[in-house]
């Protein structure tokens, strides 16, 4: 993780990542909520095994973003996200090609790589963690 020690930056990380966790939340949410039409149009565009993909889909990116809303295992959400953006891309839009749709994914794509290069900041979970552990070896160092 990068050390911010911008107030501001980190606090527009922190408003970021709640906007984009509620986004994709939402879409995830209106995906669960409408489960077996989303699973028939995966079925209808010819997606293997659509009914265990759909709503792994479905799983993976809520639990992605908790991951990134919190700022915990800020890389493997990241990734994780990518994969299913890139991935309901292909699938989901490469038939009917809607400028919309393919913004969203490259939309998303860019803003998780933003996420990647800037980390999660100083108001996250994986910070807390980072500088707790960091306290602790030190007491322990202080002790030997």
């Amino acid at each position: 993780m990068n050390s911010l020690s911008s107030k501001g930056l980190n606090i527009m990380l922190f408003v970021e990542r709640i906007i984009f966790a509620l986004a994709f939340i939402y879409l995830a949410m209106g995906e669960a909520l409408h489960l077996n039409a989303f699973i028939q149009n995966g079925i209808d565009i010819g997606l293997p095994h659509a009914h265990f993909l759909c709503p792994l889909m479905v799983i993976l990116t809520l639990i992605f973003c908790l991951l990134i809303l919190v700022g915990i295992a800020w890389k493997t959400a990241c990734f994780g996200l990518m994969f299913i953006s890139l991935f309901s891309g292909f699938f989901f839009f490469a038939g009917a090609f809607n400028k919309v749709n393919i913004v969203g994914v490259l939309f998303s794509f860019v803003i998780l790589i933003n996420f990647l290069m800037l980390g999660s900041g100083q108001i996250s979970l994986e910070y807390f963690l980072i500088q707790r552990r960091k306290k602790n070896n030190t007491r322990l160092s202080n002790i030997r």
